[in-house]
């Protein structure tokens, strides 16, 4: 009887493991206050119209756009901020604006401004929840009371829903309109339009003694029915139409109660429920329940037991919020890797550094860690089984494993300098050990790297320093020939060649049948040789080539030409390649030290995953990787096993939108709401925005707000006026402008998914950047008018300059045409001086000579001294009178008026008959008119001048 109790707690105890195991196939994401949540207790959650999330904490509202949270807390001296921390609800209206319920009221956030303001309502107090009918109309949930509110005529109304007051615990809107409301007191009621009122429904009724039935939480299904939380009673399905209930889940596994906090509707036929106990999800179809619990060692389990809030995105991902753990987040499953790793309270492999994986022919995966011993893994039943050294003949002989082969009930096993076993696969133990030795026919190092059998039934065995066959008569084994280097691995091609991948000296190939040997190696002159003489690994595909996985890259190597095709800057993550595999549609499945490459050889369509995609690592091991015969992969790393089957990948066609989400200006955030903000709203709707010329040092982020794997998104960003081309980015959703010079610019970024899928709708920023003062318009124009003042003050500077010096070039020519006239005239007169002085000088000296003798002549005597006295009676006397008396005066005038220079003036009178000149002039003027004067008084009076001569 005993034995019987014993086995039925075993079957039990069984059973409740494996449905763990099973559950433990939803794997989720984990965020805490140290990647930026403001608090690890999340009570509410949406997804609004832009796409942002929003998470409602006991201290402070946060929204997400997949990479950072914003956070948004009460600030005293601000009177635009939010009113309380606490946040207890959330809700988007039909108008997009965001309404707070909070332990303080209700707050309503303006996304344009991010701005809060109070709801100007009184009266209400703590806001417990939200909801919007189909006519804009707000039911809500403040201190247990129910209230609505008209959006448009702006007027609250109470309802009195029971007997008592403070009884209303949840509202639900069903998707034809129908409005519900439950009550503490197990209550439904639904309200009526007509009468403005609400009628019971139906009444949760319980035949046990426990205490009553309180209802928390309502949930409307798409079929129009509700799921029921209760507070400890766990969930009930109620039908609409027969008003009946069904339980779903009453009790924990260990007979507590259950308290449904939420509940979410994932697909038609599964309901995810959230309770103080973890996460329940009900199949409608085979109505069974799974338990999604936390599990200590296990750091993909949700993070805490506690549930309270579901918020499912665009996508299909389920972001739960829970009381201690923060944000646990499961995407919609469209790559899926199941994980292997340890874990201590369960059975799971033993180790993290995975090498060799093999099948028996019973179907149990054989998996060899290098710090955990050997595993089986029966992958029907999920059960575990681990093998380690215990020093007996039995046990294998050291935890360090590397190479495996299945061959009938044995199993080969390669240790790492600790030679051989054999293990029989049925009995789980070793029934043989082979060491190095000196003989002949033994091994000759206990390094065993690859074991593998040919197709005529040979095993191989590759050691760190050569190859050996096995000899099944003898029981020993035989070295190859020139096989004196580390063999990595082999691998056989339909012609029966062997190719042996070596460390140090590139690939091996010898053929037992045609007796061929050969070797490949790396020729840094020759692009067409090996990439690299660390050779770690070898495929042959469906096409009959031949790929290798070297230390220097992929390569794929055509056996008729004898030349190798290198995939070295093809885009993979890394150039160290581990092992290749080929799915059904001809896509090879790459290993590497960063991430797992899916590599399409016909179109070169690459994708890599990486542990963002929910790989265990980035970085695989040495000779980890096994095909099944159902397609699924295994792929061993440093942290663990993973499989999957590439069929089964789905790829995202959901388009994410992109936004610019943040904005920093000379390294510091700007905000819409800060003083002298250059922002007039919210950094996601601003198109335009100016900058003066000292900010235009700027940082610029973004985000497609896409949830499933955003690391994998990828983003394109140019910015107009500066760039020439679209810039590429994979890994950063950041961009950085130093300086920007002033002018207009245009911000333009594109964004995809993690599946590739891009928006063709960019998000975009117009920036201008206003010069400074002295280089602004006005400057500009103030400027010019000096420049034109200037310029004009030059040209005319420069025109009176050159009219003063034409003026005086003038002067100058005319002082010296007037100088060569004088000097002309000087000449000239000089010339007529000396003529004319001969004769005046021939006319004077005679009558000086008369007139110093006395002559006896009295008539001459009288003549004489009539000339002398100048008394003369008549015309020609005078004449001649004027021509004596003048003559020495004319004579020293000549001989003087020489030497006179330009500028000497006489002044004299002439009277001489009609003749009369008064004036100053100069020494020629003098001469001409005496000279002049003469010659008219004779010319005048001739006959007068000869009959004197005659006389």
């Amino acid at each position: 009887m005993i034995l019987k109790i014993r086995i039925t707690s075993f079957l039990i105890c069984l059973l409740c493991f494996k449905q763990t195991i099973h559950a433990q196939q939803y794997y989720f994401k984990h965020y805490h206050v140290e990647h930026g949540l403001s608090n690890n207790s999340v009570a509410c959650s949406l997804q609004d119209r832009n796409g942002f999330l929003w998470f409602g904490t006991i201290n402070g509202l946060n929204r997400f756009d997949g990479y950072n949270f914003k956070v948004f807390r009460n600030d005293p001296e601000d009177s635009t901020s939010i009113g309380s921390n606490f946040i207890r609800c959330l809700y988007e209206d039909k108008n997009g604006s965001l309404w707070v319920g909070t332990n303080k009221g209700i707050y309503i956030y303006d996304s344009h401004s991010e701005k809060f303001s109070l709801f100007p309502k009184p009266g209400l107090g703590e806001v417990s929840d939200f909801k919007e009918d189909k006519t804009g109309r707000l039911w809500l949930i403040s201190k247990s009371n129910l209230f609505s509110y008209d959006q448009q005529t702006r007027k609250i109304k109470s309802y009195i829903v029971d007997s008592e007051p403070g009884t209303v615990s949840s509202i639900a809107i069903a998707a034809d309109g129908t409005i519900w409301i439950s009550t503490t007191t197990a209550i439904l009621k639904k309200y009526m339009d007509g009468s403005d009122s609400f009628i019971t429904y139906s009444v949760l009724k319980s035949s046990e003694t426990r205490q009553p039935i309180r209802i928390e939480k309502i949930y409307p299904l798409n079929n129009g029915n509700l799921l029921i939380g209760t507070l400890t009673r766990g969930v009930k399905l109620f039908e609409v139409n027969s008003k009946t209930f069904q339980d779903i889940v009453s009790l924990n596994p260990d007979k507590t109660d259950i308290y449904a906090r939420d509940c979410m509707q994932m697909a038609e036929n599964e309901y995810w429920i959230g309770t103080e106990t973890g996460i329940y999800i009900y199949n409608t179809t085979d109505r069974r329940t799974i338990r999604v619990k936390k599990e200590y060692d296990d750091s993909y389990s949700i993070s805490d037991n506690v549930i309270l809030t579901f918020c499912k995105d665009r996508e299909g991902g389920l972001w739960i919020g829970t009381y201690f753990g923060g944000l646990n987040y499961y995407p919609k499953q469209f790559t899926t890797f199941e994980k292997y790793f340890p874990e201590y309270s369960k059975p799971s492999i033993s180790g993290n550094a995975v090498h060799e994986i093999c099948k028996d022919h019973l179907g149990n995966l054989w998996v060899g860690t290098e710090d955990g011993g050997l595993n089986k893994i029966d992958p029907v039943n999920n059960v575990f089984t681990s093998f380690k050294p215990t020093c007996t003949k039995t046990s294998i002989a050291y935890h360090n494993i590397h190479g495996l082969l299945a061959t009938g009930d044995s199993l080969w096993v390669g240790t790492f300098m600790h030679g051989l076993d054999i293990l029989n696969i049925k009995t789980g133990k070793v029934i043989r050990h082979y060491n190095a030795g000196s003989g002949l026919h033994d091994l000759k190092n206990n390094f065993i790297i690859t074991i593998f059998q040919t197709h005529a039934g040979d095993i191989l065995i590759g050691t760190q320093n050569g190859l050996f066959r096995y000899n099944r008569p003898t029981d020993d084994f035989s070295p190859v020939p020139d096989f004196d280097t580390q063999v990595q691995t082999l691998w056989e091609d339909e012609n029966g060649t062997i190719w042996a991948c070596t460390r140090g000296n590139g690939v091996i190939y010898y053929n037992p049948q045609a007796k061929q040997r050969g070797s490949l190696h790396y020729n840094p002159k020759d692009t067409n040789s090996l990439c690299n003489n660390y050779v770690n690994g070898v495929f042959e595909d469906s096409g009959k080539n031949l790929w290798f996985a070297t230390d220097g890259g992929l390569c794929k190597f055509e056996k008729d030409r004898k030349k190798f095709t290198r995939y070295t800057k093809a885009g993979m993550p890394d150039n160290l390649i581990f092992r290749i595999l080929e799915d059904d549609k001809k896509n090879l499945f790459v290993s590497t030290s960063k991430g797992l490459v899916c590599f399409n050889p016909l179109n070169g369509d690459l994708r890599t995953y990486t542990k963002s995609n929910g790989l265990l690592s980035d970085q695989f091991n040495y000779n980890s990787a096994y095909k099944d015969t159902d397609g699924r992969m295994y792929f061993g790393s440093v942290k663990g096993l993973i499989s999957f089957k590439p069929n089964e990948f789905i790829k995202n066609t959901g388009i994410p939108p992109v936004y610019i989400t943040g904005l920093e200006v000379n390294n510091r955030e700007i905000s819409s709401n800060m003083t002298a903000s250059p922002l007039n709203e919210s950094i996601i709707y601003t198109k335009t925005i100016s900058l003066p010329y000292d900010q235009s040092t700027l940082s610029i982020a973004f985000a497609a707000l896409s949830y499933t794997v955003p690391e994998m998104n990828e983003y394109s960003y140019k910015m107009e006026g500066l760039d020439k081309d679209w810039t590429f980015l994979k890994s950063n959703r950041k961009v950085y402008y130093t300086k920007l010079p002033p002018g207009n610019y245009r911000f333009l970024v594109k964004g995809s998914n993690s599946s590739g899928i891009w928006n063709s709708k960019e998000a975009s920023l117009a920036i201008q950047i206003s010069p400074p003062y002295w280089e602004s318009i006005w400057a500009y124009i103030v400027y010019t008018i000096i420049f034109l003042g200037i310029s004009y003050l030059l040209i005319k500077s420069y025109f009176n300059r050159l009219f003063e010096k034409n003026r005086r070039r003038f002067e100058v020519l005319d002082r010296e045409k007037e100088r060569e006239i004088y000097h002309s005239k000087i000449e000239f007169f000089t010339n007529i001086a000396h003529e004319i002085r001969t004769p005046l000088t021939l006319i004077k000296m005679p009558l000086d000579k008369l007139m110093r003798k006395q002559n006896s002549n009295a008539e001459i005597n009288y003549n004489l001294n009539i000339f002398q006295q100048g008394k003369f009676t008549n015309t020609f006397t005078a004449g001649i009178g004027y021509i004596f008396n003048s003559t020495q005066s004319l004579l020293t005038e000549l001989t003087s008026g020489i030497e006179y220079s330009y500028s000497d003036q006489l002044h004299f009178n002439v009277y001489f008959g009609q003749f009369y000149y008064s004036g100053r002039t100069d020494a020629s003027t003098v001469t001409f008119f005496g000279v002049s004067a003469a010659f008219y008084f004779a010319s005048s009076h001739p006959k007068s001048l000869i009959t004197n001569q005659k006389k």
